[in-house]
């Protein structure tokens, strides 16, 4: 709140994956990402006109058990390789790459377009002067961008011959979901519309941290003498 004062949290947009804050004819092109990169940046006051975005091909990796098989979209070591912010910029524009595979999910390109644009709100700008990728996930929330980066940090598919999961960004689920109650409860939201939008898994943990906050309000913001 402080490094980013204006416009103030309370009135900043929380974008939600309807057609109205996204108006995207999704048919898995580069140029989908293009189209999400504008609103993107618009909502976190970054011109695209400074973004050089380029994709690469991270691939799905299998393991095979015999009878079934397992896939997993992203490396459980790595899980920011949906895509890549590079400290360096070329051409005197901030540089971003994503992996193809993101063109087949809106919901993840929007999220990890978001981290990626936090990198450079953070680092790009100078805000900070080394990498913290936890800050840096909470910044896609302060920016109004939370619900699909929280949506999309755990997510697991079942068929009938296979099961699969994918994860994406930093915050575990429980974490993502106090950093969305604290972004409500500093906006006075007591009960914020755009909670629906939320994971039935996400969607509880954040109803039990707000409450958690509004019922013990003189806690949440006390520091000793040291901290302040």
């Amino acid at each position: 709140m402080q490094e980013f004062p204006e416009p103030k949290i309370e009135e900043r947009r929380i974008l939600t994956p309807t057609i109205s804050d996204f108006p995207i004819k999704w048919n898995k092109s580069r140029d989908n990402a293009f189209e999400a990169l504008k609103i993107i940046c618009s909502n976190m006051e970054l011109d695209p006109n400074d973004i050089k975005v380029d994709f690469y091909d991270n691939g799905l990796k299998d393991i095979n058990m015999g009878t079934s098989v397992i896939f997993i979209e992203s490396d459980p070591e790595n899980p920011e390789a949906a895509g890549l912010y590079h400290h360096e910029k070329i051409d005197g524009k901030y540089s971003i790459s994503l992996d193809d595979a993101l063109l087949e999910s809106p919901d993840r390109l929007i999220a990890t377009i978001a981290h990626e644009l936090s990198h450079v709100k953070l680092l790009g700008e100078k805000k900070l002067e080394q990498n913290d990728e936890m800050l840096t996930d909470f910044t896609t929330v302060f920016f109004g961008l939370g619900i699909f980066n929280a949506n999309c940090s755990f997510q697991f598919y079942n068929q009938t011959d296979r099961w699969s999961y994918s994860n994406l960004g930093y915050l575990k689920i429980d974490e993502w979901a106090y950093a969305l109650a604290l972004f409500a409860f500093i906006r006075h939201e007591d009960e914020p519309h755009w909670k629906q939008f939320l994971s039935k898994t996400v969607k509880s943990d954040f109803e039990k941290c707000l409450k958690y906050m509004i019922d013990n309000e003189e806690d949440i913001f006390k520091f000793d003498d040291e901290n302040q």
